[in-house]
């Protein structure tokens, strides 16, 4: 079995040509790999795809998304996430893995991270001992409407009955998300945004100066023009990972008190029929019942199923809105760290949603 690895100079070379190939199975989608290549954290030398061939056939692949944290000292420092791991399911369960893990954390001298993972993923992390939790946030998932066909229809194989169930329960609860929606809201102005230009980059880096990983203005607009998913039809790819759907969008807004003029942001990212929140920030409380209003809002508009948040001031303004919900359960968020980088990291540190490699797809 060939061991390789491929610089940020490297991968473009070596994918494009490959993405014209029905048949061969690629590790990054053209829209990643495009947000590779524009990466303004990652250097040309950075290794970030390891792959495991036999006999030129392609067996088990990792991508690492490059980034960076500030220390204790308030230095930034340099690491990558661990982003994808594909293996051919005739080939599981032999150490392949393990090795492209092992070549990783070579390659990165152990600067890794990662969050967003597969149950296997971490089984194999978990293995290794060199991992440590650096982060538990509580989270909770708000179901606003019934989806049991999308959710559970596969698996049950009766899509057509889940379908009717779906229908009868939300037609009976139509009436009291319409109230909701017609509600007035003045304690606020609203104005939706199309990206985090000059204006706005005072208070996210006000707010983000807290942060572990301190994404400004500029990271957040190259991950808004650089998705990860699209809904626009593509050519036939074997790729592991989903980058089409139905629905994707970034929704982009930005909130003023009428009273005091303090300022808030809203990056919400619409997924199909699922809404997620990965930046939120809100220079003062008053703020907060507007802001989640809003969102609210866009789900029901949007007809959306459910949204997860883990920013602890937004779910606490969900509270006020608890009735309209079907249900409401926990979604915790772990992010763990290489052990050699324990002694970096600050002892308190401020996590959003959206960290990791999560704002690029939802």
């Amino acid at each position: 079995m060939d061991l390789k690895s491929y610089t940020l100079k490297e991968l473009e070379t070596y994918l494009r040509p490959l993405f014209s190939d029905a048949e061969y199975r690629v590790p990054l989608s053209p829209l990643r790999l495009d947000s590779y290549l524009r990466n303004p954290r990652a250097e040309a030398a950075d290794p970030v795809l390891f792959e495991l061939l036999q006999e030129g056939e392609l067996l088990a692949y990792r991508t690492l998304l490059p980034d960076c944290f500030f220390d204790r000292d308030g230095f930034p420092y340099r690491f990558a996430w661990l982003s994808g791991n594909w293996v051919r399911p005739d080939k599981r369960r032999q150490g392949l893995s393990t090795r492209l893990l092992e070549m990783a954390e070579e390659h990165w001298q152990g600067r890794l991270m990662y969050t967003n993972y597969a149950p296997d993923s971490k089984a194999l992390y978990d293995h290794t001992g060199r991992f440590r939790v650096i982060a538990n946030r509580e989270g909770k998932r708000f179901y606003l409407r019934s989806a049991t066909e999308e959710l559970l229809g596969k698996r049950l194989g009766s899509g057509k009955l889940l379908h009717f169930a779906d229908q009868v329960v939300n037609q009976l609860r139509e009436g009291s998300i319409e109230k909701f929606r017609l509600r007035e809201q003045d304690s606020c102005m609203v104005k939706r945004i199309p990206d985090f230009d000059e204006s706005y980059s005072e208070i996210v880096n006000t707010i983000q100066k807290e942060s572990l990983f301190r994404r400004d203005s500029h990271i957040f607009n190259w991950a808004l023009e650089n998705p990860w998913v699209t809904q626009e039809s593509s050519p036939a790819l074997q790729y592991q990972f989903s980058y089409q759907a139905r629905r994707f969008e970034n929704i982009l807004y930005h909130f003023s008190c009428k009273d005091t003029g303090k300022e808030g942001l809203a990056w919400l990212v619409l997924h199909n029929r699922v809404l997620s929140v990965p930046y939120f920030f809100a220079e003062e409380n008053h703020l907060l019942p507007c802001m989640a209003g809003t969102i609210l809002r866009i789900m029901i508009d949007e007809d959306c199923t459910h949204a997860t948040l883990r920013n602890q001031a937004l779910i606490e303004s969900f509270k006020p809105f608890r009735s309209i919900f079907l249900s409401v359960r926990k979604m915790p968020q772990l992010i763990f760290a290489h052990e050699k980088l324990q002694d970096l990291l600050p002892e308190k540190t401020v996590i959003h949603d959206g960290d990791g490699d999560v704002m690029f797809t939802g």
